[in-house]
């Protein structure tokens, strides 16, 4: 009797935890769809037809499409599997679900293609992702009036292959006299340079310059190039390139961004600057004005611009507090109506952002490895 009532509690047990994997099961499918159909909705509100890529010509054996190209890749970024290829797998299933179809099949396949399509792809999405970004930023999108975009440079490493040297290697780096350690070490940590104990050759190094927008926290577009790039030359050639607002755009960066050429583009591509000065930057002042003022007008009129013919810049030096740390800042908005020194406080807190932003980008798995 002890034997039957034991049976009879197991198959209890058995069936109960059989209907609870029926009920997770059926749950887990219907939150599986749920999530394909908001993914779904989202992509194609990011990109709603093939007709934005009609001036792209593609060879003509190409049986994939440029928007199933993209779903495919941003399935791919977005995949969590630590190694490329498992990325891939598990993006292409995801693609299959939202598109209806794998563009490739292989993840070489997938790379091939981005490498010949990206330039040109990029070139339209921005724009895409551009006008995406005004949709859905609300009260995100302007600051007391003003689109508020970012820039800043770094440096990251990149796996050192023969590709990356010849891309991203400045010529003769780590071979002048300049480039050896000359710091002090204790005599246990001096390493000895012999045949046995060669110094390692420089890892290969990108210079990354990033233009972020930052009311929305988000990329705008970017530069990469050599280790001994100029990330003032790279925020030249993006204003001269690029599409920004073309109303009430202001550029913010920290006080590498100086300079009266880098200062004329951006005035002269019809927008505004400010940036935090220091030392490094000499301005002038009207006569008798020899002591600095909290809120002052000043000239960016340096010898070689005079002896070029070339007109001086007006701009306004403004002192102020953020956080316990008081700085100079320099803006081309004079008119203080329009830009108040509580307004350049917190656009330059909010600045701080794109530090972080180009951490996280240049991790492991982050936006530039992807895009190199």
């Amino acid at each position: 009797m002890a034997q039957r009532n034991t049976a009879e509690a197991r198959r209890r047990r058995k069936a109960k935890k059989e209907k609870e994997n029926v009920r997770r099961k059926k749950r887990e499918e219907s939150q599986r769809k749920t999530h394909e159909y908001e993914f779904r909705k989202l992509l194609e509100w990011l990109l709603p037809a093939e007709g934005i890529f009609a001036g792209l010509r593609r060879h003509g054996n190409t049986k994939w499409l440029f928007r199933t190209l993209v779903f495919l890749t941003l399935c791919w970024a977005w995949a969590e599997n630590k190694g490329v290829v498992d990325s891939f797998t598990y993006g292409s299933e995801w693609c299959q679900t939202l598109a209806g179809s794998t563009p490739l099949s292989t993840y070489q396949g997938m790379m091939n293609a981005l490498e010949r399509w990206t330039e040109p792809l990029m070139k339209i999405l921005w724009k895409v992702l551009h006008e995406r970004m005004e949709q859905i930023g609300g009260e995100f999108w302007r600051t007391d009036g003003w689109v508020p975009i970012a820039f800043d440079g770094s440096r990251d490493s990149v796996p050192r292959t023969k590709s990356n040297e010849a891309a991203f290697c400045a010529e003769n780096h780590g071979k002048g006299k300049t480039a050896k350690y000359r710091t002090k070490k204790s005599k246990d940590m001096r390493r000895k340079n012999n045949k046995q104990n060669p110094p390692a050759a420089p890892k290969p190094q990108v210079w990354i310059t990033l233009m972020w927008h930052m009311g929305l926290r988000l990329p705008w577009t970017w530069r990469l190039g050599p280790s001994n790039a100029s990330e003032r030359g790279d925020v030249i050639d993006m204003l001269e390139n690029e599409e920004f607002p073309k109303k009430k755009t202001l550029f913010c960066g920290d006080a590498g961004f100086v300079g009266y050429p880098l200062w004329s583009a951006i005035l002269g591509s019809g927008h505004h600057f400010l940036v935090r000065v220091g030392a490094n930057v000499s301005l002038l002042v009207e006569r008798g004005d020899v002591v600095l003022k909290e809120n002052m007008t000043v000239l960016s009129w340096p010898e070689s611009a005079r002896a070029a013919g070339l007109p001086a810049l007006k701009l306004r030096l403004v002192k102020v507090r953020v956080g316990k740390t008081w700085m100079w800042m320099l803006t081309s908005v004079l008119d203080k109506d329009q830009l108040s020194v509580k307004t350049i406080r917190e656009l330059y807190k909010q600045r701080w952002g794109i530090e972080v932003c180009q951490a996280d980008c240049t991790s492991s798995a982050g936006l530039y490895q992807l895009a190199m």
